[in-house]
């Protein structure tokens, strides 16, 4: 199969660092020794848990749900394009990775509720063992929630510290009139990784998607989504927050399409880019001429901490009716120097105080996932990262 991957002169692309995926092996990785995994974090009271290691299935406690089970790949993607309203045959060079995903991957994970089922409660590990020379971890998952159902999926993505790993996941979502799913994503891949994604997403009449995007780890990270607000009164609330240091690039993509009237969306993204860290959010708003009521609004801010610091926070609105209501707000800046002042002036020494206007900024996207125990674990792992951040000469000058 031939695929023109993405570059940084394709508009979307300008920000993502696309080097250490041009690198990889195409071929899909096989999976290691199982003692080159990470031990996986303590489960989440309540969710069935099931297990991948580069992107094919290892272990589930899950496995006796029949809402929840294994297809092949290959005859699982046309189908459900089909429902997605989303032809990767013919889509552009945005879906360049969800075609290469569909042709090399192999194991799919698919969740599907039936119509007003009980609540189901999921959390997915995606470890990546295998360098990323030797194969591309390919992990896919369609979900079909029916009409009045709720799920809650926590999504992690992990590796061993000393694995370069390539990533290339594709998520296929369908929301039936009604149905509500919260989805939680955490990547905090080793230092050296390349974590990419797809996301495509269908939500019907009254459908909610409540999207929690957490990326920590990896060299390189760039989530690409597509969210078709296809119902009246659907609704999508996006919060995503990113902590890049040393020379990590992090890059989101979010395309949320009014196709239907009194459609909602709530974005929200909060970026911490310090040392020679790179971020990228491009939040787009397409309002269709069918979208009569549409209510739109993002805030979009990114925070640098660091001298060699970069950080790009792009909203975009096509608006195609004038009967709807549309805010946004995008900020890139540093600390705040008379709240840092004010804690200073209380006795608290420089970097603590910096790291504590750090996280009162990145935690205005972690209060939104909902699930206390995953909320406490994302906090651990962002404050390990902010306590190595180093309080630099080029924020405040030399004191």
């Amino acid at each position: 199969m031939s695929v023109v991957l993405p570059t940084n002169r394709d508009e979307n692309w300008r920000y993502a660092n696309l080097r250490p995926l041009a690198k990889a092996r195409v071929e899909e990785a096989r999976p290691a020794n199982a003692l080159t995994r990470p031990n996986p974090p303590p489960a989440l009271p309540g969710y069935q848990r099931w297990q991948f290691s580069d992107g094919h299935f290892t272990v589930s406690d899950a496995s006796a749900d029949a809402r929840t089970k294994l297809l092949d790949a290959r005859a699982a993607g046309e189908s459900f394009a089909a429902l997605l309203d989303a032809d990767l045959s013919s889509a552009g060079v945005d879906f360049s990775l969800a075609r290469i995903n569909a042709a090399r991957g192999d194991d799919v994970l698919q969740i599907e509720l039936p119509d007003d089922s009980s609540p189901l409660h999921l959390e997915l590990l995606f470890f990546a063992t295998t360098s990323s020379a030797d194969g591309t971890s390919y992990p896919r998952v369609q979900i079909v929630a029916g009409r009045n159902t709720r799920l809650r999926l926590v999504e992690r993505h992990l590796s061993s510290r000393d694995i370069d790993a390539a990533v290339n996941g594709a998520f296929d979502i369908l929301l039936r009139p009604g149905a509500i799913l919260e989805h939680v994503r955490v990547q905090n891949c080793s230092a050296t990784s390349a974590v990419f994604d797809t996301l495509v997403a269908h939500v019907a009449d009254a459908a909610q998607y409540r999207l929690r995007s957490m990326t920590l780890g990896g060299l390189t990270s760039r989530t690409t989504a597509f969210i078709k607000l296809a119902g009246r009164g659907a609704r999508c609330e996006l919060a995503a927050a990113s902590v890049a240091n040393g020379i990590q690039t992090h890059d989101f993509f979010a395309e949320i399409e009014h196709v239907a009237p009194d459609t909602v969306t709530r974005e929200l993204y909060r970026g911490i880019a310090a040392d020679r860290g790179k971020l990228g959010f491009n939040g787009k708003i397409v309002v269709r001429e069918s979208a009569h009521g549409a209510d739109s609004e993002q805030s979009l801010k990114s925070l640098l901490t660091g001298s060699g610091a970069e950080a790009s926070v792009r909203p975009q609105l096509e608006i195609y009716t004038d009967r709807v209501r549309a805010q946004h707000g995008a900020t890139t800046g540093k600390l705040d120097e008379q709240m840092l002042f004010y804690l200073l002036s209380r006795g608290i020494d420089r970097r603590t105080a910096q790291t504590l206007l750090q996280w009162a900024f990145i935690e205005d996207a972690v209060s939104r996932v909902d699930c206390a125990e995953l909320r406490t674990d994302i906090e651990s792992l962002i404050a390990a990262q902010l306590n190595e951040v180093s309080a630099l000469e080029g924020l405040l000058g030399k004191q």
